[in-house]
């Protein structure tokens, strides 16, 4: 039997495993049933068999297991009990020089994991919250005929719940086995026939996990496990035989195309999708204030060249560089690869201080980065401004700590009156309230930290960024920040108008929805827009901080794709009385994406156990004066 009669015949079987799996043995209702089920299941394992033995992998784990390293559980969708605290397999290997590859299924990894082989570091898993499959190649002479001893262990004792298991040895490369088919994608934008840069995702059909893919980053793509961005799309790849679902999409505009397909041995496959301009926003810049590479910030997996790709491919109109106090410029590079046509990018910087975290921009060409050990806001505000060139500064993952210094720590910050107890004053004039590389436990948090600084008296314009420093564990563009400039030709926006719309607080925040605020002397209006694979479920009306109006959005009008709801009210009056100025501000929230296709990140600093990721838009605070 040939190697893809196999696939096809194991795939066949798994198919009809998630068609029986509700089967349960002992239910006397159903035990005709669970027979059927457990021959089914025999069936797959001789399938297996006989396809492990074509191919020669030596499976040592055809499990998928929990495992926590130690107390207590990070993540309350856990099991509160654990049976394994680390991963060891001993096991004897006839011909121990054949095998040169090792494959395991790998999820909610945050910590350090390291995998050893008989004593020596083999690699480690990738820090990924993903279910993916990983690969590492065994070094010749590594594994015995007798007694190998394989441990995956976590090098911190910070509690981190994984998901691993199907760990299996293979006698082919890491490049030779995902070359076995080939896959051909092209992705055009339906309105124009004309090919779009994007995001391709691609997960094995039976455990929807992110497979090996026989393809490199290059000048044109961006590759990692389950994942290509293409530049101009269209991309190659390479894959073992069996059965795939592939995502298309271009971030928050564009709708989702997705098809399933099944590739034999030796087999090349066409496919041609197409993407819907689903949210219009004419005269709206999508932003994302808060990038990094890799290449430069020395920690995350992002050259340069692939950050560029993953700009493109998420529909990013104005990149903003923001490595670790240091002026990085993507011009070059973008225009070397064909890129600059999609985006207008701008140089800034991340200046990493002992007491906060500030985003600048835009910085002239030549300019020297800010001093980054000053420890006083005063002088560490005075310093940063300074930077030729700088306009914007702003307040990145307010509530984080980073060397042991929260910038709006309940122990100095009032969140109520927006104040700061210790006397201190921030100066910046945007903070980010949401960081999708950073969330936050409650989505809420940094909402009213922000109004509440507004009713304070601070100038501040409300922030959305991915800080991604991956091509795909944070995504770019995931939150971003719409900015008021015109917008008709990405690759030749005018910065200066775009930042002023910054600095006048006409910024919109979106996580999955855009929420817009428009007021007339007498009404309010506010429209929810978002794209046909993203929901909104709720709309809140705040006035000076507070909750006015709470409305639960249809899902039938929820669910649509471009104007999802839009709701009219008269305008709140305002007593002579009370502040000389109110501002209104809308919230549309949602529930998240937890799909592979763009996976929202969990909380990076936690308050909670319980995570339910979410979508939100915020409008602008608009003001309005007192009679």
């Amino acid at each position: 039997m040939t190697t893809a009669r196999l696939a096809v015949f194991c795939s066949s079987f798994r198919t009809i495993r998630g068609c029986t799996c509700l089967a349960r043995v002992g239910d006397a209702k159903h035990e005709g049933m669970a027979n059927r089920s457990y021959q089914n299941i025999i069936g797959i394992v001789i399938a297996v068999a006989l396809l492990q033995s074509v191919r020669g992998e030596l499976v040592l784990d055809s499990l998928f297991h929990h495992v926590r390293n130690s107390d207590p559980r990070e993540w309350a969708h856990f099991p509160s009990e654990v049976k394994m605290r680390e991963w060891q397999r001993t096991f004897d290997c006839e011909d121990p020089s054949a095998y040169h590859l090792l494959t395991l299924r790998q999820s909610n990894v945050k910590q350090t994991w390291k995998v050893t082989l008989n004593g020596l570091d083999l690699g480690v898993l990738d820090r990924d919250d993903n279910d993916l499959e990983h690969a590492l190649p065994i070094p010749s002479g590594r594994l015995k005929t007798k007694g190998n001893n394989l441990v995956v262990s976590a090098s911190s004792t910070t509690p981190d719940d994984i998901r691993l298991g199907q760990i299996t040895l293979h006698r082919q490369t890491r490049d030779e086995i995902a070359r076995e088919a080939e896959i051909v994608v092209r992705v055009t934008d339906s309105d124009h026939d004309s090919l779009l840069p994007c995001r391709l995702t691609i997960v094995d059909s039976a455990t929807n996990r992110l497979v090996l893919l026989g393809a490199k980053s290059d000048d044109r793509l961006a590759v990692r496990p389950g994942v290509i961005y293409t530049v101009d799309g269209l991309a190659t790849f390479g894959l073992r035989p069996g059965h795939y679902c592939l995502w298309a999409g271009r971030g928050f505009e564009y709708s989702l195309a997705k098809t399933r397909f099944e590739v034999g041995d030796g087999e090349r496959k066409e496919i041609a999708l197409k993407l819907t301009r689903d949210v219009d926003t004419p005269g709206l810049v999508a932003s994302d204030t808060h990038l990094h590479t890799g290449e430069f910030a020395r920690h995350g997996d992002a050259s340069l060249v692939e950050r560029l790709i993953t700009i493109a491919g998420e529909g990013i109109e104005l990149p903003i560089s923001t490595e670790h106090d240091q002026h990085i410029d993507y011009t070059a590079e973008a225009i070397r690869i064909g890129a600059n046509k999609h985006f207008t990018p701008v140089m800034g910087c991340e200046v990493t201080t002992q007491r906060g975290h500030f985003n600048s921009f835009p910085v002239l060409p030549d300019a020297q980065p800010a001093q980054h050990r000053l420890r006083q806001w005063p002088q560490v505000f005075d310093n940063i401004f300074a930077t030729p060139g700088v306009r914007v500064v702003i307040l990145n993952h307010p509530r984080d700590l980073h060397a042991n210094f929260r910038p709006l720590d309940p122990a100095h910050f009032d969140a109520e009156s927006g104040q700061f107890t210790d006397g201190r004053s921030l100066s910046t004039n945007g903070m980010e309230i949401i960081n999708s590389g950073a969330q936050q436990s409650d989505p809420m948090r940094l909402v009213y930290d922000w109004m509440a600084l507004l009713k304070s008296g601070h100038k501040i314009s409300a922030v959305g960024c991915s800080d991604s420093h991956t091509v795909n564990f944070a995504i770019v563009g995931q939150a971003r920040t719409y900015l008021p400039c015109p917008d008709e030709d990405p690759s030749k926006i005018d910065v200066a108008t775009a930042v002023d719309g910054f600095l006048a607080g006409r910024t919109h925040v979106s996580f999955g929805l855009l929420t817009l605020l428009d007021t007339t002397e007498d009404y309010v209006t506010v429209k929810v827009l978002g794209p046909g694979w993203t929901q909104a479920d709720k709309l809140t009306l705040f006035e000076n901080g507070k909750k006015l109006e709470e409305i639960k959005i249809p899902a039938d009008l929820g669910n649509r794709a471009g104007l999802k709801f839009e709701r009219t009210w008269p305008l709140p009056k305002i007593h002579q009385e009370a502040q000389e100025r109110h501002f209104l501000v809308a919230v549309a929230e949602g529930p998240g994406i937890a799909e592979p296709w763009w996976r929202m990140m969990p909380p990076y600093q936690k308050t909670s156990p319980i995570y339910k990721p979410y979508v939100m838009g915020i409008s602008p605070a608009v003001w309005l004066k007192a009679p």
